[in-house]
Protein backbone atom coordinates (compact mmCIF):
# COMPACT_ATOMS: atom_id res chain seq x y z
CA UNK A 1 0.00 0.00 0.00
CA UNK A 2 1.42 3.70 -0.90
CA UNK A 3 2.61 5.50 1.61
CA UNK A 4 0.03 8.70 2.42
CA UNK A 5 1.67 11.78 1.02
CA UNK A 6 2.24 14.70 3.92
CA UNK A 7 -0.97 16.91 3.70
CA UNK A 8 0.57 20.56 4.95
CA UNK A 9 -2.78 21.77 5.17
CA UNK A 10 -4.39 19.18 7.82
CA UNK A 11 -2.14 17.16 9.04
CA UNK A 12 -0.81 17.73 12.66
CA UNK A 13 2.70 19.55 13.38
CA UNK A 14 4.55 17.44 14.94
CA UNK A 15 3.40 14.56 12.25
CA UNK A 16 4.59 16.57 9.55
CA UNK A 17 7.51 17.68 11.15
CA UNK A 18 8.88 13.68 12.12
CA UNK A 19 7.86 13.21 7.96
CA UNK A 20 9.95 15.84 7.12
CA UNK A 21 12.31 15.00 9.93
CA UNK A 22 13.91 11.40 9.93
CA UNK A 23 14.19 11.64 5.67
CA UNK A 24 16.53 14.86 6.38
CA UNK A 25 18.62 13.90 9.10
CA UNK A 26 19.45 10.73 7.52
CA UNK A 27 19.77 12.03 4.19
CA UNK A 28 22.56 14.62 5.69
CA UNK A 29 24.01 12.22 8.18
CA UNK A 30 24.87 9.97 4.93
CA UNK A 31 25.92 12.93 3.09
CA UNK A 32 28.25 14.47 5.80
CA UNK A 33 29.49 10.67 6.60
CA UNK A 34 30.67 10.37 3.17
CA UNK A 35 32.38 14.07 3.11
CA UNK A 36 34.14 12.39 6.28
CA UNK A 37 35.01 9.33 4.59
CA UNK A 38 36.29 11.11 1.91
CA UNK A 39 38.62 13.17 3.79
CA UNK A 40 39.40 10.24 5.14
CA UNK A 41 40.89 8.01 2.17
CA UNK A 42 42.37 11.21 0.98
CA UNK A 43 44.34 11.54 4.29
CA UNK A 44 45.03 7.70 4.11
CA UNK A 45 45.82 7.38 0.57
CA UNK A 46 47.51 10.72 -0.05
CA UNK A 47 48.61 11.98 3.14
CA UNK A 48 48.73 15.51 5.11
CA UNK A 49 49.29 17.13 1.93
CA UNK A 50 46.16 16.00 0.66
CA UNK A 51 44.31 16.93 3.67
CA UNK A 52 45.64 20.46 3.72
CA UNK A 53 44.95 20.49 -0.32
CA UNK A 54 41.22 20.10 0.78
CA UNK A 55 41.24 22.46 3.53
CA UNK A 56 42.73 24.84 0.59
CA UNK A 57 39.96 23.70 -1.62
CA UNK A 58 37.04 24.54 0.96
CA UNK A 59 36.73 28.27 0.35
CA UNK A 60 36.63 28.01 -3.38
CA UNK A 61 34.23 25.17 -3.62
CA UNK A 62 31.86 26.52 -0.62
CA UNK A 63 31.26 29.98 -2.39
CA UNK A 64 29.60 27.89 -5.49
CA UNK A 65 27.91 25.74 -3.35
CA UNK A 66 26.27 28.74 -1.64
CA UNK A 67 25.06 30.13 -5.36
CA UNK A 68 23.31 26.68 -5.79
CA UNK A 69 22.19 26.63 -2.25
CA UNK A 70 20.73 30.52 -2.66
CA UNK A 71 18.58 29.23 -5.99
CA UNK A 72 17.48 26.32 -4.56
CA UNK A 73 16.18 27.19 -1.14
CA UNK A 74 15.00 30.45 -2.30
CA UNK A 75 12.76 29.11 -5.06
CA UNK A 76 11.49 25.96 -3.30
CA UNK A 77 10.82 28.29 -0.22
CA UNK A 78 8.76 30.82 -2.47
CA UNK A 79 7.34 27.66 -4.32
CA UNK A 80 6.03 26.46 -0.68
CA UNK A 81 4.71 30.28 0.15
CA UNK A 82 2.75 30.04 -2.48
CA UNK A 83 1.41 26.30 -2.83
CA UNK A 84 0.22 27.35 0.76
CA UNK A 85 -1.91 30.09 -1.10
CA UNK A 86 -3.18 27.88 -2.95
CA UNK A 87 -1.46 29.32 -6.06
CA UNK A 88 0.29 25.88 -7.91
CA UNK A 89 1.07 27.51 -11.05
CA UNK A 90 2.83 30.01 -9.41
CA UNK A 91 5.20 28.07 -7.43
CA UNK A 92 5.43 25.54 -10.89
CA UNK A 93 7.40 28.64 -12.18
CA UNK A 94 9.62 28.99 -9.55
CA UNK A 95 10.71 26.11 -10.29
CA UNK A 96 11.55 26.25 -14.06
CA UNK A 97 13.23 29.90 -13.54
CA UNK A 98 15.16 28.06 -10.66
CA UNK A 99 16.22 25.51 -12.59
CA UNK A 100 17.13 27.70 -15.94
CA UNK A 101 19.49 30.56 -13.60
CA UNK A 102 20.99 27.49 -11.69
CA UNK A 103 22.17 26.58 -15.45
CA UNK A 104 23.01 29.65 -16.49
CA UNK A 105 24.65 30.74 -13.31
CA UNK A 106 26.72 27.94 -12.44
CA UNK A 107 27.81 27.43 -16.11
CA UNK A 108 28.78 31.10 -15.98
CA UNK A 109 30.62 30.59 -13.01
CA UNK A 110 32.64 27.01 -14.08
CA UNK A 111 34.28 29.53 -16.90
CA UNK A 112 35.01 31.69 -14.96
CA UNK A 113 36.88 29.44 -12.36
CA UNK A 114 38.68 27.81 -14.89
CA UNK A 115 40.09 30.51 -16.64
CA UNK A 116 41.48 32.24 -13.10
CA UNK A 117 41.89 29.07 -11.22
CA UNK A 118 45.55 29.91 -10.65
CA UNK A 119 44.74 33.07 -9.30
CA UNK A 120 42.48 32.06 -6.82
CA UNK A 121 44.69 29.30 -5.68
CA UNK A 122 47.40 31.57 -5.02
CA UNK A 123 44.54 34.06 -3.48
CA UNK A 124 43.72 31.52 -0.80
CA UNK A 125 47.32 31.04 -0.15
CA UNK A 126 47.92 27.18 -1.39
CA UNK A 127 51.21 27.03 -2.76
CA UNK A 128 54.12 23.99 -3.75
CA UNK A 129 52.25 20.70 -3.56
CA UNK A 130 49.29 21.80 -1.69
CA UNK A 131 49.07 23.83 -4.48
CA UNK A 132 49.07 21.37 -7.26
CA UNK A 133 46.99 19.36 -5.29
CA UNK A 134 44.04 21.81 -4.94
CA UNK A 135 44.16 22.48 -9.03
CA UNK A 136 43.47 19.28 -9.72
CA UNK A 137 40.99 18.68 -7.65
CA UNK A 138 39.01 21.92 -8.18
CA UNK A 139 39.51 21.23 -12.01
CA UNK A 140 38.10 18.41 -12.27
CA UNK A 141 34.87 19.52 -10.08
CA UNK A 142 34.73 22.81 -11.72
CA UNK A 143 33.93 21.14 -15.45
CA UNK A 144 30.54 19.62 -13.80
CA UNK A 145 29.70 22.25 -11.51
CA UNK A 146 26.26 22.60 -13.59
CA UNK A 147 25.57 18.79 -12.94
CA UNK A 148 26.50 19.68 -9.29
CA UNK A 149 24.44 22.71 -9.13
CA UNK A 150 21.51 21.20 -10.70
CA UNK A 151 21.62 18.25 -7.81
CA UNK A 152 21.12 20.78 -5.05
CA UNK A 153 17.88 22.56 -6.68
CA UNK A 154 16.21 19.69 -7.11
CA UNK A 155 16.41 18.16 -4.03
CA UNK A 156 15.37 21.23 -2.73
CA UNK A 157 12.21 21.28 -4.76
CA UNK A 158 11.99 17.91 -4.40
CA UNK A 159 11.64 17.73 -1.04
CA UNK A 160 9.49 20.77 -0.51
CA UNK A 161 6.78 19.23 -2.94
CA UNK A 162 5.95 16.77 -0.36
CA UNK A 163 8.73 14.20 -1.14
CA UNK A 164 11.45 14.55 0.89
CA UNK A 165 11.96 10.47 1.24
CA UNK A 166 12.88 10.37 -2.12
CA UNK A 167 15.80 13.00 -1.49
CA UNK A 168 17.02 10.91 1.48
CA UNK A 169 17.24 8.36 -1.20
CA UNK A 170 19.08 10.32 -3.73
CA UNK A 171 22.01 11.31 -0.83
CA UNK A 172 21.75 7.96 0.54
CA UNK A 173 22.30 6.28 -3.10
CA UNK A 174 25.15 9.13 -3.79
CA UNK A 175 27.14 8.79 -0.60
CA UNK A 176 27.73 5.11 -0.87
CA UNK A 177 28.43 5.04 -4.49
CA UNK A 178 30.90 7.92 -3.91
CA UNK A 179 32.43 5.76 -0.56
CA UNK A 180 33.10 2.61 -2.75
CA UNK A 181 34.42 4.73 -5.73
CA UNK A 182 36.60 6.73 -3.46
CA UNK A 183 37.85 3.16 -2.28
CA UNK A 184 38.70 2.22 -5.70
CA UNK A 185 39.99 5.37 -7.16
CA UNK A 186 42.22 6.21 -3.97
CA UNK A 187 43.12 3.14 -2.76
CA UNK A 188 43.28 0.67 -5.02
CA UNK A 189 43.88 2.58 -8.80
CA UNK A 190 45.75 5.51 -6.73
CA UNK A 191 44.25 8.80 -8.31
CA UNK A 192 44.84 10.61 -5.03
CA UNK A 193 42.71 14.01 -4.96
CA UNK A 194 41.90 13.56 -8.98
CA UNK A 195 40.32 10.22 -7.67
CA UNK A 196 38.29 11.83 -4.70
CA UNK A 197 36.87 14.30 -7.47
CA UNK A 198 35.74 12.01 -10.09
CA UNK A 199 34.15 9.90 -6.89
CA UNK A 200 32.32 13.04 -5.89
CA UNK A 201 30.86 13.80 -9.75
CA UNK A 202 29.73 10.56 -9.85
CA UNK A 203 27.89 10.42 -7.31
CA UNK A 204 26.22 13.31 -7.75
CA UNK A 205 25.11 12.12 -11.04
CA UNK A 206 23.23 9.17 -8.98
CA UNK A 207 21.86 11.51 -7.00
CA UNK A 208 20.17 13.46 -9.38
CA UNK A 209 18.80 10.43 -11.46
CA UNK A 210 17.76 8.93 -8.06
CA UNK A 211 15.80 12.80 -7.73
CA UNK A 212 13.95 12.44 -11.34
CA UNK A 213 11.66 9.74 -10.08
CA UNK A 214 9.56 12.69 -8.59
CA UNK A 215 8.70 14.10 -12.06
CA UNK A 216 8.65 10.71 -13.71
CA UNK A 217 6.01 8.99 -10.94
CA UNK A 218 4.57 12.72 -11.21
CA UNK A 219 4.30 12.20 -6.90
CA UNK A 220 3.84 16.16 -6.70
CA UNK A 221 2.83 19.18 -7.87
CA UNK A 222 5.83 19.60 -10.14
CA UNK A 223 6.52 19.14 -14.09
CA UNK A 224 9.00 19.39 -15.89
CA UNK A 225 8.21 21.48 -18.29
CA UNK A 226 8.47 25.34 -19.84
CA UNK A 227 5.54 26.81 -17.75
CA UNK A 228 6.41 29.80 -16.38
CA UNK A 229 9.75 29.97 -18.29
CA UNK A 230 11.67 33.43 -18.36
CA UNK A 231 13.63 35.03 -15.64
CA UNK A 232 10.92 37.12 -13.71
CA UNK A 233 11.38 35.62 -10.26
CA UNK A 234 14.94 36.19 -10.22
CA UNK A 235 14.92 38.94 -7.85
CA UNK A 236 12.79 37.01 -5.66
CA UNK A 237 14.30 33.89 -5.67
CA UNK A 238 17.76 35.55 -4.98
CA UNK A 239 16.08 37.60 -1.98
CA UNK A 240 15.04 34.87 -0.22
CA UNK A 241 17.97 32.81 -1.12
CA UNK A 242 20.56 35.41 0.18
CA UNK A 243 20.79 34.17 3.82
CA UNK A 244 21.75 30.84 3.04
CA UNK A 245 23.96 32.34 0.68
CA UNK A 246 25.96 34.24 3.59
CA UNK A 247 25.68 30.66 5.71
CA UNK A 248 27.55 28.97 2.85
CA UNK A 249 29.35 31.83 1.23
CA UNK A 250 30.88 32.70 5.11
CA UNK A 251 32.50 29.21 5.16
CA UNK A 252 34.57 30.16 2.43
CA UNK A 253 35.61 33.49 3.78
CA UNK A 254 36.40 32.20 7.35
CA UNK A 255 38.01 29.34 6.29
CA UNK A 256 40.31 31.65 4.24
CA UNK A 257 40.76 33.88 7.05
CA UNK A 258 41.46 30.58 9.34
CA UNK A 259 44.12 28.94 6.96
CA UNK A 260 45.64 32.36 6.65
CA UNK A 261 46.32 32.58 11.09
CA UNK A 262 47.04 28.95 10.97
CA UNK A 263 49.21 28.67 7.93
CA UNK A 264 51.35 31.50 10.12
CA UNK A 265 51.97 28.86 12.62
CA UNK A 266 52.88 25.94 10.60
CA UNK A 267 51.29 23.85 7.81
CA UNK A 268 50.48 21.28 10.60
CA UNK A 269 47.83 23.20 11.41
CA UNK A 270 46.40 23.31 8.18
CA UNK A 271 45.71 19.56 8.24
CA UNK A 272 44.27 19.95 11.68
CA UNK A 273 41.66 22.70 10.57
CA UNK A 274 41.00 19.86 7.62
CA UNK A 275 40.23 17.13 10.38
CA UNK A 276 37.85 19.52 12.49
CA UNK A 277 36.05 20.45 9.46
CA UNK A 278 35.62 17.31 8.15
CA UNK A 279 34.16 16.53 11.55
CA UNK A 280 32.18 19.50 12.35
CA UNK A 281 30.44 18.92 9.22
CA UNK A 282 28.57 15.41 10.70
CA UNK A 283 26.65 18.01 13.15
CA UNK A 284 26.28 21.09 10.84
CA UNK A 285 24.71 18.48 8.46
CA UNK A 286 22.31 17.59 11.17
CA UNK A 287 21.13 21.02 12.27
CA UNK A 288 20.59 22.06 8.84
CA UNK A 289 18.50 18.69 8.37
CA UNK A 290 16.35 19.73 11.17
CA UNK A 291 16.31 23.19 9.36
CA UNK A 292 15.05 21.49 6.41
CA UNK A 293 12.37 19.67 7.93
CA UNK A 294 10.98 23.11 9.46
CA UNK A 295 11.07 24.95 6.14
CA UNK A 296 8.62 23.52 4.36
CA UNK A 297 6.10 23.98 7.15
CA UNK A 298 6.70 27.22 8.24
CA UNK A 299 6.66 28.22 4.64
CA UNK A 300 3.32 26.79 3.72
CA UNK A 301 1.90 27.79 6.69
CA UNK A 302 3.37 31.43 6.46
CA UNK A 303 1.66 31.43 2.80
CA UNK A 304 -2.14 29.90 4.43
CA UNK A 305 -1.47 32.61 7.33
CA UNK A 306 -1.82 29.94 10.48
CA UNK A 307 0.40 32.05 12.55
CA UNK A 308 0.23 29.34 15.13
CA UNK A 309 1.54 26.36 13.11
CA UNK A 310 4.32 28.75 12.10
CA UNK A 311 5.26 29.49 16.03
CA UNK A 312 5.00 25.66 16.93
CA UNK A 313 7.09 24.66 14.32
CA UNK A 314 10.12 27.02 15.14
CA UNK A 315 9.57 25.75 19.14
CA UNK A 316 9.83 22.19 17.81
CA UNK A 317 12.78 22.62 15.60
CA UNK A 318 14.76 24.41 18.69
CA UNK A 319 14.52 22.03 20.66
CA UNK A 320 15.95 19.64 18.40
CA UNK A 321 18.36 21.60 17.05
CA UNK A 322 19.85 23.00 21.09
CA UNK A 323 19.65 19.45 21.82
CA UNK A 324 21.54 18.39 18.93
CA UNK A 325 24.59 20.80 19.97
CA UNK A 326 24.53 19.31 23.35
CA UNK A 327 25.58 15.85 21.94
CA UNK A 328 27.96 16.91 19.96
CA UNK A 329 29.78 18.33 22.36
CA UNK A 330 29.45 15.11 24.81
CA UNK A 331 30.91 13.10 22.05
CA UNK A 332 33.46 15.26 21.42
CA UNK A 333 34.88 15.72 24.51
CA UNK A 334 34.54 12.18 25.26
CA UNK A 335 35.91 10.40 21.75
CA UNK A 336 38.34 13.64 20.37
CA UNK A 337 41.34 11.28 20.25
CA UNK A 338 39.90 8.33 18.36
CA UNK A 339 38.02 10.64 15.88
CA UNK A 340 41.08 12.48 14.65
CA UNK A 341 42.67 9.08 14.50
CA UNK A 342 40.34 7.78 11.79
CA UNK A 343 41.87 11.02 9.45
CA UNK A 344 45.94 9.72 9.91
CA UNK A 345 48.10 7.33 10.13
CA UNK A 346 51.32 7.04 12.11
CA UNK A 347 51.38 10.97 12.82
CA UNK A 348 50.40 11.15 16.86
CA UNK A 349 51.20 14.92 16.87
CA UNK A 350 48.57 15.49 14.72
CA UNK A 351 45.88 13.51 16.39
CA UNK A 352 47.00 15.25 19.64
CA UNK A 353 46.62 18.49 18.08
CA UNK A 354 43.20 17.81 16.40
CA UNK A 355 41.64 16.65 19.14
CA UNK A 356 42.27 19.59 21.15
CA UNK A 357 41.10 22.01 18.38
CA UNK A 358 37.49 19.21 18.32
CA UNK A 359 36.90 19.87 21.77
CA UNK A 360 37.34 23.68 21.60
CA UNK A 361 35.61 24.18 18.06
CA UNK A 362 32.61 22.21 18.99
CA UNK A 363 31.58 24.25 22.18
CA UNK A 364 29.98 26.28 19.67
CA UNK A 365 27.49 23.89 18.42
CA UNK A 366 24.43 24.56 20.94
CA UNK A 367 24.30 28.20 20.07
CA UNK A 368 24.84 27.30 16.62
CA UNK A 369 21.73 25.17 16.54
CA UNK A 370 19.84 27.86 18.26
CA UNK A 371 20.85 30.87 15.73
CA UNK A 372 20.58 28.42 12.81
CA UNK A 373 16.74 27.60 13.64
CA UNK A 374 15.79 31.59 13.92
CA UNK A 375 17.49 32.53 10.91
CA UNK A 376 15.61 29.64 9.34
CA UNK A 377 12.36 31.11 10.64
CA UNK A 378 13.03 34.21 8.96
CA UNK A 379 14.08 33.14 5.97
CA UNK A 380 11.02 30.83 5.59
CA UNK A 381 8.82 34.15 5.89
CA UNK A 382 10.02 36.35 3.48
CA UNK A 383 12.22 38.05 6.06
CA UNK A 384 15.46 38.08 4.83
CA UNK A 385 16.65 41.17 5.96
CA UNK A 386 16.75 39.51 9.57
CA UNK A 387 18.47 36.10 7.93
CA UNK A 388 20.84 37.73 6.33
CA UNK A 389 21.89 39.83 9.52
CA UNK A 390 22.03 36.70 11.79
CA UNK A 391 23.86 34.84 9.31
CA UNK A 392 26.95 37.46 8.39
CA UNK A 393 27.48 38.50 12.26
CA UNK A 394 27.62 34.65 13.24
CA UNK A 395 29.15 33.49 10.24
CA UNK A 396 31.89 35.81 9.05
CA UNK A 397 31.87 39.11 11.19
CA UNK A 398 32.42 37.58 14.48
CA UNK A 399 34.51 35.07 13.73
CA UNK A 400 37.22 37.12 12.19
CA UNK A 401 36.52 39.71 14.84
CA UNK A 402 37.61 36.00 17.39
CA UNK A 403 40.31 34.93 14.81
CA UNK A 404 41.79 38.80 15.45
CA UNK A 405 40.87 38.87 19.61
CA UNK A 406 40.96 35.89 21.11
CA UNK A 407 44.47 34.34 20.33
CA UNK A 408 45.78 37.71 21.54
CA UNK A 409 44.39 36.43 25.52
CA UNK A 410 44.75 32.64 24.77
CA UNK A 411 47.61 32.32 21.84
CA UNK A 412 47.68 28.86 22.04
CA UNK A 413 43.61 27.51 21.30
CA UNK A 414 42.14 30.65 21.50
CA UNK A 415 41.80 30.25 17.21
CA UNK A 416 39.79 27.58 18.01
CA UNK A 417 37.42 29.11 20.20
CA UNK A 418 36.52 32.17 17.42
CA UNK A 419 33.70 30.06 16.81
CA UNK A 420 32.00 29.55 20.11
CA UNK A 421 32.58 33.47 19.73
CA UNK A 422 30.87 34.06 16.82
CA UNK A 423 27.83 32.40 18.15
CA UNK A 424 27.49 33.23 21.57
CA UNK A 425 27.13 36.78 20.86
CA UNK A 426 24.75 36.23 18.06
CA UNK A 427 22.81 34.16 20.37
CA UNK A 428 21.93 37.73 21.71
CA UNK A 429 20.64 39.94 18.63
CA UNK A 430 18.72 36.33 17.57
CA UNK A 431 16.69 36.30 20.91
CA UNK A 432 16.31 40.00 20.56
CA UNK A 433 14.73 39.76 16.93
CA UNK A 434 12.76 36.55 17.62
CA UNK A 435 11.19 38.32 20.71
CA UNK A 436 10.17 41.07 18.06
CA UNK A 437 9.48 38.71 15.81
CA UNK A 438 6.62 36.58 18.41
CA UNK A 439 5.15 40.36 19.51
CA UNK A 440 1.49 40.10 18.09
CA UNK A 441 2.09 43.54 16.93
CA UNK A 442 4.55 42.56 14.61
CA UNK A 443 4.26 39.25 13.68
CA UNK A 444 2.24 39.33 10.29
CA UNK A 445 2.13 36.13 9.64
CA UNK A 446 -1.58 37.12 7.69
CA UNK A 447 -0.29 38.77 5.32
CA UNK A 448 1.15 36.72 2.66
CA UNK A 449 -2.42 34.83 2.85
CA UNK A 450 -4.29 37.74 2.36
CA UNK A 451 -2.57 39.20 -0.11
Amino acid sequence: MARKSIDLKNDPIKQSFFRYLMPAITGMVIKSIFIMVDTIFIGRGVGADGLAAISMAVPFFSFFTAIAMMIGIGGSALMSIEFGKGNYQAGQGLFVQSVLLAILVAGGLALGGQFWLDDILALVGATGQIAIYSGQYLGIMLNFFVLYSLGWVLSCFVRNDTNPALTMYALAGGALMNIVLDYLFIMQFGWGVQGAAYATIIANLISMIILLIHFLTRRGRLRFNLSGMGLGRIRRILTIGLPIFFIESSVAATSMVFNTVLLAKGGLYISVYSIVLNTAVLTLFILVGIGQACQPIISFNYGAGAVNKVKETLFIGLRFAVATGFAAVAIVWLEAESIASLFVVDNPQLVAMAAVALRYYFLAYPFMGFNLMVANLFQATERSASATVLSLARGFVLVVVGLLVIPVFLSEHGVWLSLLFAEAVTVVFSLLMLRRYLQPSTTNVVTPAMA
